[in-house]
């Protein structure tokens, strides 16, 4: 007798042997039960999931002596008929080769006889999306008004290409990819009923290569059980498919989260002088990188994990913080793309790795900017010093100030004293917005430093705010320099004479500023404009920030064009136009 491969040999027969469409049979179950069933279905999906073979139960199910029922008996003459693909009442057809106005023509005018022999005529069309735009017009009349005794079953992998006017008709179901835990039961269950042996870290490699696919995962075992004599090994697999095995995949991820790059090249040769295909095995330390992120934030399913591979993940992430593995997984995630566009994978994955693994640790936003306060406070007079200044007096309470200062045009620039580096002297009356050595000293008694990032990140965030509400204002405030923000005070500062700041200083932009402040920063401040002059306001403005990204951004999209392959191979050809190339980037 002829053999009979796996795939088909242990094809379901029934809706509780469906493995990974427990929805899709619960609901055909209880159609079946409560006489509801459709007269058209659309099953959608990707190969191997089980859509022709669910089909094929709900034919039998329909049409079974002792149906309709969801428990097909698979002993009746239509039951086995179906079974074996012979029934004359159900007809299977192949979409992609009968596509034409007149295979539909010819079948529409064999559906009002009715069946020879079952209770039903059902006509199941596979991969439907490869009918011409004419056959599927010619179906329109007939699939929305069939005969009582027809019942259509559409299949295919790409449901858009179907048109709405066909889905609308149908009523829709769709196969989900089969989970891995899922697919290597079923192995384990078939290995067993075959008296075959199998290790578990080899099955689960199966059901990982498979996926999601329980017909690509038999085919597979299929292959395993002609290559292997006795017991299949994860080895096996690993050389069959021309895979790297687990144990190589966890030392090159070990390697790389270790920072070793040595240990990452080595092993990466190792790789290849067993052929091992370099893309598949990029994507298979993607996939791991996944697994460890998800096994550290300790959200996944224990299951889906074979036990020595999870104790020999978790001894991996011990001492790995999530924010690294996230680096990594973008970073890999880079190197697959490289790998794509070059015309030598192995090397680009090589060097790729090294780099993800030499690269440079991560620092805390707050231990940076608390170090750029201690550096501060650390710089005496010459530049360098250790010596801090001695605390300060508190100030007498000066004369309340309005709210909004600004120096109009008019009035004379205020002379800019000698640079001090002294407090000033709390009996003498602070003059409002000084020129100070360290920046600008307020009515307040406080000196405004040079701005930090953390401030023009704050102000960045105020901008973008307004910019939903009021796109105006905002674009008047990004062209000011903001000295000091936070919820109790913001000072803004525009050169002397400046458009944008004779707009900002209006009551109704500060009052704007102040709303927006209270919802960022929970506290409505004292809004304080100023006129600087030009040579004052060196710090970056949000306007300048933007400008500076977008410049960047623009090299480096030059950058990468020079870097493109296909272009140094031109420069190989033409080495006199080295130097001389002109890469236009288009704007967003």
């Amino acid at each position: 007798m002829a053999y009979t491969v796996l795939a088909r040999k242990y094809r379901p027969q029934s809706f509780e042997d469906l493995v990974g469409q427990e929805h899709v049979a619960r609901t055909l179950e209880n159609a079946i039960e409560s006489n509801r069933v459709a007269h058209a279905f659309l099953f959608t999906g990707v190969r191997g999931v089980g859509k022709t073979t669910t089909a094929r139960l709900l034919a039998k199910a329909l049409n079974c002596e002792e149906g309709p029922t969801p428990t097909p008996c698979n002993a009746c003459d239509p039951c086995r008929d179906i079974t074996a693909g012979v029934d004359v009442d159900v007809q299977e057809i192949d979409g992609a080769s009968n596509n034409s106005v007149e295979d539909v023509r010819r079948l529409q005018e064999s559906l009002p006889y009715r069946p020879q022999r079952d209770r039903y005529k059902i006509v199941i069309v596979d991969e439907v999306h490869m009918l011409s735009a004419g056959a599927f017009n010619a179906f329109l009349k007939t699939l929305e008004e069939p005969p009582d005794h027809v019942k259509f079953i559409f299949a295919t992998t790409e449901s858009h290409k179907v048109p709405v006017t066909i889905r609308s008709r149908c009523q829709q179901y769709d196969f989900r990819l089969i989970p891995h835990r899922l697919i290597a039961g079923r192995v384990s269950e078939i290995l067993a009923a075959e008296d075959l042996s199998a290790d578990e870290e080899a099955i689960s490699v199966v059901a990982r290569e498979a996926a999601g696919s329980m017909r690509d995962a038999l085919t597979l075992l299929d292959q395993l059980v002609a290559i292997s004599h006795e017991r299949i090994t994860a080895n096996t697999v690993a050389t069959s498919l021309g895979i790297a095995d687990r144990e190589a995949l966890y030392g090159v991820a070990g390697a790389v989260l270790r920072g070793d790059g040595a240990a990452v090249v080595a092993s990466v040769d190792g790789l290849a002088n067993r052929s091992v295909d370099m893309q598949h095995f990029a994507r298979q330390l993607l996939q791991l990188v996944r697994d460890l992120v998800v096994l550290k934030l300790d959200a996944g399913d224990p299951a889906e994990w074979v036990p020595e591979e999870h104790d020999a993940a978790q001894a991996l992430i011990d001492d790995v913080d999530i924010l690294e593995l996230q680096r990594v997984f973008r970073a890999t995630s880079t190197v697959m793309d490289e790998m794509a566009q070059s015309p030598n994978p192995k090397l680009m994955l090589e060097m790729g790795l090294v780099r993800v693994a030499t690269r440079p640790p991560l620092q805390s936003v707050a231990e940076l900017l608390a170090r750029l306060d201690g550096l501060r406070g650390q710089s005496g007079p010459g530049g360098g010093g250790a010596r801090k200044p001695p605390p300060r007096k508190p100030a007498p309470k000066p004369r309340k100030e309005p709210s909004v200062k600004a120096k109009t045009p008019e009035q004379p620039p205020e002379p800019e004293p000698e640079p001090q580096t002294a407090t000033p002297d709390p009996s003498q009356p602070i003059k409002p917005a000084t020129r100070h050595s360290g920046g600008f000293q307020t009515s307040s008694g406080d000196v405004l430093t040079p701005i930090r990032r953390a401030a023009l990140q704050e102000w960045e965030g105020l901008v973008s705010n307004l910019q939903r509400k009021q796109p105006a204002l905002a674009a008047v405030l990004e062209h000011g320099v903001p000295k000091a923000v936070g919820p109790d005070r913001i000072v803004l500062s525009f050169q002397d004479g400046s458009f944008y700041g004779r707009q900002a200083e209006s009551p109704d932009s500060i009052e704007a500023i102040k709303r927006v402040a209270e919802e960022q920063l929970g506290g409505r401040p004292e809004i304080e404009i100023r006129f600087d002059a030009p040579h004052e306001g060196a710090t970056k403005t949000v306007a300048a920030v933007a400008a500076q990204r977008k410049e960047a951004e623009v090299d480096a999209k030059r950058k990468e064009a020079l870097n493109h392959p296909r272009v140094r191979d031109a420069m190989d050809v033409f080495p006199e136009a080295a130097g001389k190339l002109d890469v236009h980037v288009e704007a967003d």
